[in-house]
């Protein structure tokens, strides 16, 4: 159990020597460029509003305590930090589903030296990924206003951030496998079932992603590392769907 807990959170660095390599690199660049470009205009977008907002504020205090400007930005700038990268991943990751699931059946295809088989063009893919996310979307929706309600009882809520620790690990762990397994037309009743067979493995992951996620920046690069661990653990732990298997891959073969 703890094995498979330090694999999956580890991945991510194996995950950045697929990404380097040149046959993956241009499908690994097309996902960044599109978060990167949402991000980015979202927080020109976003300061433009916050720099007008500051300064209607700055007009009702004297001009003596012009030294709050900076306390306020400060305070502004970390709400809409924590808002914007941890509301707008999960609707990045629909708008780039069409080319995370091309990453996805790229990486595949060189760990294992047999391309995909799939009879689907770039259409049908995208309209499935797309399809697979809002659903997904739903879901995590769902799960995060019941544990938001159940941070509201007394006593019980005190353990309510370990569980949105738990609950965010195991969501973003649906939210990337469900490229390469996706790929593999399975639905999300069948990923569900065989990432609850490895949890731990699972968690492990999701729980790296979700501290990658938190940091402002890096978080532009952690959707195409992200989909390049899922599907490396896939193809190393998943796809063979035994329970009892423990972590075979070495480093030096993902480089």
């Amino acid at each position: 159990m703890i094995r498979d807990f330090l694999f999956g959170a580890a991945i991510l660095a194996q995950a950045i020597q697929v990404i380097k390599r040149p046959e993956v690199r241009l499908y690994a660049i097309l996902p960044l460029v599109m978060n990167v470009v949402l991000f980015g205009g979202l927080i020109w977008y976003g300061y433009a509003q916050l720099a007008s907002t500051v300064d209607w504020l700055m007009s009702f205090i004297p001009d003596f305590l012009d030294f709050i400007r900076w306390i306020i930005w400060s305070i502004v700038t970390g709400l809409t930090t924590i808002v914007v990268f941890f509301t707008f991943t999960p609707i990045a990751n629909v708008i780039a589903a069409p080319f995370n699931a091309l990453l996805a059946e790229r990486i595949e295809a060189v760990l294992t030296g047999k391309p995909l088989e799939s009879n689907s063009n770039f259409t049908e893919i995208a309209m499935s990924s797309i399809r697979s996310q809002l659903g997904k979307l739903i879901h995590i929706l769902l799960w995060s206003l019941g544990l938001l309600l159940f941070s509201f009882i007394p006593v019980i809520n005190l353990i309510a951030p370990f569980l949105w620790v738990i609950l965010g690990s195991w969501l973003l762990s649906l939210e990337y496998f469900d490229y390469p397994m996706g790929n593999h037309d399975l639905n999300f009743a069948n990923q569900k079932e065989r990432l609850g067979k490895r949890r731990s493995l699972a968690l492990g992951f999701g729980g790296g992603v979700m501290i990658l996620t938190t940091i402002p920046f890096i978080n532009f690069v952690v959707m195409p590392l992200a989909v390049a661990g899922a599907t490396i653990i896939w193809v190393e732990q998943l796809a063979t769907d035994t329970d009892e298997s423990t972590p075979q891959s070495n480093p030096s073969s993902l480089v």
